[in-house]
């Protein structure tokens, strides 16, 4: 994630494809995360979530090798959508199985996950960077790692046990996705989470952007993301340990980056807002980990269909996301496209909310 938000301008120039064709390429990843859970975590609940996240890493490694090796902008858009059904896939039915295997810690669990997923994000783009500075690497050199990255987690995964007795339900008694989007706070938990991915990609991936095109620091760029997700890891491994409401963290985290999106959109000079986008981080931290905890803890027994519609969501997010803000940037100002973040964050923060007192109140 990391590395291919460092490298998106790079793949960009080579495929020609301008600031709308870049967020186009991202939406191709996130076009996957739409279709693939929803389909798998339904799958995963009746026949197991181990064969689900073998077969789905082999799928994350054919997409790397392909996106590696891509000569064309068609073909690179197959290798990240695979990458998109690859990843998302074993990130929802790894974080279902953690859920399901203790409804107490379950959210805790997720975090501590997510921040390792957060640290891979801080090392790729200070990697990939040292190995263009030094080594002259292109940005191929962002999916040859990740080859080489997935490999070693699919070998770790042939030798993990899944607590499948903590997840299996009896066959048909899983929800369907009707059922769950009959539930009012599900469906508020969903258009949180959409809004939610849609901050996260919009930042992510546009940071390098706005630090060479607006602050003329370009070489920031890269440790500006690198701030970012070191701050996530730094939140989630702290919120995976403390013990904080969790109604109070979700709605706070979200209410706070709507004033940080306010402020990096204002900014005229590079240190302040590499401040603001370290602090972007530490807010989102917990905020993924909550939403899906809080979806599958509503309904036991379909946490895979449940966790699947969230990624549904995710995908819809992180590919409106992109592409609106290429939008924006091209035919508008980059600026104006931060400033939709910050509403987009109030909107998500407001929704949330809501959910949880329904939640309760159910």
């Amino acid at each position: 994630m990391g590395g291919f938000q460092l490298a998106l301008r790079s793949i960009s120039g080579t495929f020609s494809t301008g600031a709308l064709g870049a967020g186009l390429l991202v939406a191709a990843q996130y076009v996957s995360v739409v279709i693939m859970p929803l389909v798998f975590g339904r799958i995963a609940d009746h026949t197991g979530k181990r064969p689900v996240m073998l077969g789905f890493s082999l799928v994350f490694l054919a997409g790397c090798l392909l996106s590696a090796l891509a000569n064309g902008v068609f073909a690179f858009a197959v290798g990240v959508f695979c990458i998109g059904a690859g990843y998302s896939v074993c990130e929802i039915t790894g974080s279902a199985v953690l859920s399901d295997a203790s409804p107490e810690k379950g959210a805790r669990w997720i975090n501590l996950s997510q921040g390792a997923l957060s640290l891979g994000a801080v090392v790729s783009p200070i990697a990939v960077q040292f190995g263009v500075n030094v080594f002259g690497w292109s940005w191929r050199a962002v999916f040859w790692l990740c080859a080489a990255g997935v490999s070693a987690a699919l070998i770790a995964l042939l030798f993990t046990r899944f607590p499948e007795e903590a997840s299996s339900c009896p066959q048909g008694s899983a929800k369907s996705a009707r059922a769950l989007f009959a539930a009012p706070a599900f469906v508020l938990f969903f258009f949180s989470i959409l809004l939610y991915v849609g901050l996260e990609n919009g930042i992510g991936y546009f940071t390098e952007s706005l630090f060479s095109l607006k602050l003329n620091a370009a070489a920031l760029g890269a440790y500006a993301i690198s701030a970012y997700w070191a701050s996530m890891a730094l939140s989630r491994f702290a919120f995976g340990v403390l013990p904080l409401a969790p109604e109070k963290t979700l709605a706070g985290c979200l209410f706070a980056s709507t004033l940080l999106f306010t402020a990096l959109a204002l900014l005229r000079t590079a240190i302040p807002a590499f401040a603001v986008c370290a602090l972007i981080g530490f807010a989102f931290g917990p905020v993924w980990s909550l939403l899906m905890d809080f979806a599958a803890r509503q309904h036991p027994g379909s946490s895979g269909t449940a966790m699947g519609l969230m990624s549904a969501g995710c995908g819809l997010g992180g590919a409106v996301f992109p592409a609106l803000m290429g939008l924006i940037s091209e035919y508008a100002d980059l600026r104006a496209a931060f400033g939709l973040l910050a509403a987009a964050a109030l909107i998500a923060g407001a929704l949330s909310l809501a959910a949880v007192r329904l939640q309760k109140e159910r």
